[in-house]
């Protein structure tokens, strides 16, 4: 009997062993998995959510990510890619002791018969083509269906992402266009691998002698006057002749201009209302 019981203790710990040692290998398996071209990835830093970027790795595996520009990481693993991000960030001094994590929202191989949805769309995520599935889209408006349209703090347009050969194009589509007004010339067939990304709205901020400050929704051609307005009008202490509005140049500099009523704001701009000086 203490035979039999020294046998089957004795394959009990040759099990394990067993166990002790390959499940560790098989998760170090997993999380060593390449990236490469056509994955498509987000990448977050913790307590930074600005820094919250989707990206396609492009044909040459690199990145383009805030702060520290392109970044090569085609063909190393999720942990090697994590470390130079966050080394980056560190060198530039920009983040210090940073703590990145890369998700693969959708690899490589997925591509040909699915497209993305990301950004303000009520149900983001990946969604199969009409050819694969009785169920899947075709356009961009079965996308935007399937999806649960634009959510409330959306865009008024959408960026088509999509691969062309070594090339990636981004089109712009007005979605006041192809969902207000019906024009079918928006409603863009979908191919595999395309990237429809809604981003956030527009937004303007509006200061000074004004009944409500703060952020607001930029509407398409807002002037200056409806700005006042959405802000809730000038105070009494306000003029209308002291509108001043503060815009970062393309060179990244901040000018500030003395604006017209009708002029037209831009995003980002901010509005400042002076004081009437009688």
């Amino acid at each position: 009997m203490s035979a039999r019981v020294s046998a089957r203790n004795m394959k009990v710990l040759i099990l394990s062993a067993i166990i002790v040692l390959c499940v560790p290998a098989l998760a170090a398996a997993a999380d060593e998995s390449v990236l490469g071209p056509g994955d498509v990835i987000r990448i977050t830093v913790f307590g930074h959510p600005d820094l919250s970027t989707v990206v396609r790795i492009n044909e040459d595996g690199m990145v383009s990510f805030p702060l520290i520009g392109d970044v090569p990481i085609g063909g190393l693993s999720t942990a090697k890619a994590e470390s130079d991000v966050a080394k980056r960030l560190q060198r530039g001094g920009f983040v210090r002791e940073a703590q990145v994590s890369i998700f693969v929202e959708q690899a490589r191989q997925t591509l040909e018969n699915s497209v993305l949805a990301l950004g303000y769309v009520t149900k983001p995520g990946k969604y199969p083509l009409q050819s694969v599935s009785v169920d899947g889209v075709q356009s961009l408006a079965d996308l935007l269906a399937v999806a649960g349209g634009t959510a409330p703090n959306a865009a008024d347009y959408l960026m088509l992402i999509r691969r062309q050969g070594a090339n990636v194009n981004a089109i712009k589509i007005d979605l006041l266009s192809l969902l207000n007004r019906g024009e079918l010339q928006q409603n863009a067939g979908l191919i595999g691998g395309d990237i429809v990304y809604v981003p956030e709205n527009d937004v303007f901020y509006i200061f000074g002698q004004i009944q409500h400050a703060g952020r607001y929704r930029l509407e398409r051609n807002m002037t200056v006057t409806q700005a006042i307005s959405v802000g809730g009008g000038i105070g009494p202490r306000g003029s209308e002749k002291g509108v001043l509005v503060k815009r970062r140049a393309k060179d990244g500099s901040i000018q500030t201009v003395k604006a017209d009523l009708d002029d037209q704001l831009q995003p980002n701009d901010v509005v400042y209302i002076r004081e009437s000086l009688f």
